[in-house]
C-alpha cells in the first residue's frame, strides 16, 4: 500500500518518470495493472475508483496507490471520518455524528472505536512528525484523553505543515503520513519520520 496524489494523471505520471519508489525497500515502483474497482463515499456523493497497483522493480512486491483522501479498508473518504472524530472530539454522541454525516451509526461507531484504541500510538506517531517538521512548533497542550490528543497532535502537525509546505486538508496529510493507516490496529502503517 502506498498513498499517492489524488489527481490519476498525475500518479500515472510520476509512476512512468519513476518517482514512485517502493515503502519497503525504496527502489523504483513500475505499473502493474489495477486493484479492484472501490466505491468511495464524500459528504455528498459516492463515486467507483479503480486504483493503480504498482510492483517494486528490486524486491517485486506489489502496491496499491490509494488516494491521500482515503484511508486502508474504508468505504468513506478521510474528511467523513475526520469530521466524525473532530465531532467526537467536541463532545458529540456516535448516533448524532452518525445522523449529522449521514451514515450508519454502527459505521461511525467502528471509526470512533478504532481511533479510541490507537489514539496513543497515533498522538506519538504524528508528534514526532511535527517534530521533524518544526522542531520548535511549541508544546502541545494536553486535552485530558488520549482521544482528545490525538485530535490535538493533528491538529498541531497540520498546522505545522501548512506554514511549511502550503494549505492541505489536515486528514489528508494524517491518511499520508499514517500510510492510510489512521484507524488501522497495525502498528506497521506508522513509519517513523527519517
Amino acid at each position: 500500500m502506498l498513498i499517492v496524489g489524488t489527481d490519476p494523471i498525475a500518479v500515472e505520471a510520476d509512476l512512468l518518470a519513476g518517482r514512485l519508489s517502493c515503502p519497503r525497500c525504496a527502489s523504483v515502483l513500475r505499473r502493474w495493472g489495477h486493484a479492484r474497482c472501490r466505491e468511495v463515499r464524500t459528504r455528498t456523493s459516492s463515486e467507483q475508483r479503480r486504483p493503480r497497483r504498482a510492483i517494486c522493480r528490486l524486491c517485486n512486491v506489489t502496491h496499491v496507490l490509494l488516494g491521500e483522501d482515503t484511508l486502508v479498508r474504508r468505504r468513506d473518504d478521510v474528511e467523513v471520518i475526520g469530521a466524525a472524530l473532530v465531532k467526537k472530539g467536541a463532545g458529540m454522541g456516535r448516533r448524532s455524528i452518525a445522523a449529522s454525516l449521514c451514515r450508519h451509526e454502527s459505521t461511525v461507531a467502528s471509526w470512533l472505536r478504532r481511533f479510541s484504541e490507537t489514539a496513543e500510538r497515533l498522538r506519538e506517531h504524528f508528534t514526532a512528525w511535527a517534530a521533524v517538521l518544526d522542531p520548535g512548533h511549541g508544546a502541545i497542550s494536553p486535552t485530558g484523553s488520549a482521544f482528545g490528543d490525538a485530535l490535538e497532535v493533528i491538529g498541531v502537525l497540520a498546522s505545522v505543515a501548512v506554514r511549511r509546505f502550503g494549505p492541505r486538508s489536515a486528514f489528508c496529510l494524517a491518511s499520508v503520513l499514517s500510510q492510510g493507516g489512521l484507524l488501522a490496529t497495525r502498528a506497521h502503517h506508522y513509519r517513523p519520520p527519517s
